[in-house]
């Protein structure tokens, strides 16, 4: 069962958008999200023989990505990005409510575990027990995550359009 180099690079960029947009989602910027997907590329390549079915190796490898983007984070908590000095900033200036959110937008604005449980489930088209494995928590957990993700989302699109 154990795929070969070939194999292992096609299942790699069949799913690299996939990849890149989970890293991104929890490290949110592209040169962390490059160096998440490198460094679990390596991982997955060196662990090969741990996958026991070809045919889960999306979920392999996203969980691979997912941890190495935790670990990263976990990592750096103790540095304060840029980002997030001038969103406080900008925060205290009066948000322009006539602007639209988009989709995209609105989930980029969830907290992490709830972002990554609306990726996967509704962008990867994941179940919830592929879900549970790649982020290491239980199915009730996901659901519930998925639940309030949902909620949240309507709260934040529903005065863009007048839900």
């Amino acid at each position: 069962m154990i795929l070969n180099k070939e194999e292992f690079c096609e299942k790699i960029h069949m799913y690299e958008n996939s990849m890149y947009y989970l890293a991104f989602s929890l490290v949110r910027n592209d040169a962390d999200a490059a160096d998440v997907i490198s460094e679990a590329i390596y991982r997955a390549y060196s662990n090969l023989n741990k996958l026991k079915n070809k045919k889960s190796f999306k979920a392999w490898i996203l969980q691979i990505v997912h941890n190495t983007a935790v670990e990263m984070i976990r990592k750096n908590s103790k540095i304060v990005p840029m980002e997030d000095i001038e969103n406080k900033i900008q925060g205290s200036i009066q948000y322009d409510l006539t602007t639209k959110i988009t989709l995209k937008e609105a989930i980029n604005q969830l907290k992490h575990p709830y972002q990554t449980v609306v990726i996967l489930f509704y962008y990867e088209n994941l179940s919830i027990i592929e879900i549970s494995r790649i982020t290491n928590i239980s199915i009730v957990s996901v659901k519930k995550q998925l639940s309030r993700a949902r909620k949240m989302l309507y709260e934040v699109l529903k005065e863009d359009f007048d839900l």
